[in-house]
């Protein structure tokens, strides 16, 4: 089991690597210092705040689900661990998952650890979702430019195959022969697992309102913010052509095939903005940027980390 966890990590590292080495030669380092000496600095602090408050929208549709599940946390409590998920991703990401430490810290307060990694799925399932809906929407919005660009279409191909296979999937887990011969051949957790997800798709209610929650994410958190960065660099491109390929970006980083999307979140970058001619130099130094600053929030979350280990989260009661 460990090895097999060392060659999936070394895998990961390999092809952040290959597309490091891509962006690398790519790119004009000279003009990459030169575009990050010449960044607006109050527009980079906009930055910083948008990006906190797009944690506070992802740990309050998180709360949603949670609460669903009879796990009641504050919203301050979620805000803090959603923090120091990022800051374990970011600087631990050989060892233990944030996605994981989330579920572990939520789950064992009640050992409610099938619910609480659930929970951690859902929101992570329910962001993708809402990021799909509204890269299909700005590319139908902008199709003149997309049915220009092979790359564009083939991405939105892609994407708009992978929701009809989620809402295929949805549907297919209801049919009763699947259940029962699922319930057969599946060993008993993974089961219990599923019924949990399960749980979730019996209420339309919650999967509406946390997926209206992460298109607010995807907006505020990812296109809003990352455009104020661009702005602080002085980069100028079209509003439509700018959504078209953001929330795209948003998909391919990611996919789990790097070491914290290192790599490929500057290869996508580098290659959808530079379909509309913005220069690679300038576009990667956005992208290393919000990289860095994010880094720089999550690391506030140390402390929160530490403490968080000689004591476990306490439930509120529910009002």
């Amino acid at each position: 089991m460990i090895n097999k966890k060392r060659l999936k990590f070394l895998a990961k590292v390999l092809v952040s690597l290959f597309f490091l080495g891509w962006v690398f030669l790519k790119v004009s380092w000279s003009e990459f210092f030169t575009h990050l000496e010449a960044a607006n600095v109050w527009l980079m602090i906009a930055y910083v705040l948008l990006v906190l408050l797009g944690i506070v929208i992802c740990s309050y549709k998180w709360k949603v689900l949670t609460d669903f599940k009879g796990m009641h946390f504050s919203l301050w409590d979620l805000f803090k661990l959603y923090l120091t998920g990022t800051f374990i991703n970011n600087f631990m990401p050989s060892f233990v998952g944030g996605d994981t430490y989330r579920a572990y810290e939520t789950g064992r307060a009640e050992k409610k650890y099938s619910a609480a990694a659930s929970a951690v799925l859902m929101d992570r399932i329910t962001g993708l979702v809402a990021a799909t809906i509204l890269a299909v929407i700005f590319s139908l919005l902008n199709l003149k430019v997309v049915l220009k660009n092979n790359v564009l279409i083939g991405a939105n191909i892609l994407v708009l195959l992978s929701l009809s296979f989620d809402l295929t999937m949805v549907q297919v887990r209801k049919l009763a022969f699947v259940k029962r011969h699922a319930e057969r051949f599946i060993p008993e957790k993974i089961m219990n697992f599923l019924r949990e997800l399960g749980h979730y798709s019996s209420h339309r209610g919650i999967l509406s309102k946390t997926i209206a929650l992460g298109g607010l994410f995807s907006i505020v958190g990812m296109a809003i913010a990352n455009y104020v960065l661009f702005m602080a660099l002085g980069v100028k491109i079209n509003i439509l052509d700018y959504l078209a390929v953001i929330f795209l970006i948003t998909i391919v980083s990611s996919v789990p095939i790097t070491v914290n999307n290192i790599g490929l979140k500057e290869w996508s970058y580098v290659t959808f903005f530079g379909i509309f001619g913005i220069n690679a130099s300038l576009v990667l130094v956005v992208s290393i940027l919000s990289r860095f600053i994010q880094m720089i929030i999550s690391f506030a979350a140390l402390p929160m980390y530490m403490k968080a280990k000689k004591k476990p989260l306490e439930m509120r009661s529910e009002v």
